[in-house]
């Protein structure tokens, strides 16, 4: 069954004027990863994928050492830190020490002009990470995906290298990432154009 997502019907977010693109994210920062290498370091530098629309920032190559993280609840309708306050207070008392990952897989681009895989670790999604996407959804937010499936990104890598090299390339990092914890840092992750 295919992935419904907010994109599928983006001239109903045009017309209420709402870009989903833009809207507020909470996120968890996460321990950088080891063992694993970019495909730059291994000669393959062209397989990464970079934005083409300058706006799209976060599709940026190899990501994964850059800050990893997960996303917590995606779709405030204003940037999250104007609802810092109102976040603080729905999450008192949760805490979520570490996650882990349950396998590595990929999401196709949901734009047509920009023609890439993102690589992403599948988090598992325990009752007490599921606890915090929940209390999350008290707040004013629109799901752009059905579902909540916490993933974190590793990288985004063209789709001129075909399905092959990306079916390999997941292979070798579920070889070495299915089961592995990391930790989660302490101070939630308000996003903004970084």
């Amino acid at each position: 069954m295919k992935q419904i997502k907010a994109h599928d019907f983006k001239e109903v977010y045009e017309w209420l004027g709402i870009n989903l693109d833009t809207l507020g994210c909470v996120m968890l920062d996460l321990e950088p990863l080891e063992g694993i290498s970019s495909p730059e370091s291994e000669g393959g530098a062209g397989a990464l994928y970079y934005a083409k629309n300058k706006e799209r920032f976060w599709i940026d190559g190899w990501v994964c050492d850059k800050t990893p993280h997960i996303t917590l609840l995606y779709g405030f309708l204003e940037t999250a830190k104007n609802y810092q306050p109102h976040i603080e207070k729905v999450l008192v008392g949760w805490d979520l020490p570490e996650v882990e990952i349950e396998n590595v897989s990929f999401f196709d681009s949901p734009y047509t002009d920009e023609a890439y895989y993102c690589i992403v670790a599948h988090i598992k999604v325990s009752p007490k990470l599921l606890e915090g996407h929940e209390r999350l959804q008290f707040l004013p937010h629109i799901d752009t995906f059905a579902g909540y499936k916490p993933h974190m990104t590793i990288a985004y890598i063209s789709k001129n290298e075909g399905e092959n090299y990306r079916d390999n390339f997941i292979n070798d990092l579920n070889n070495k990432l299915r089961g592995k914890k990391i930790k989660v840092k302490k101070e939630i992750n308000y996003g903004g154009n970084k």
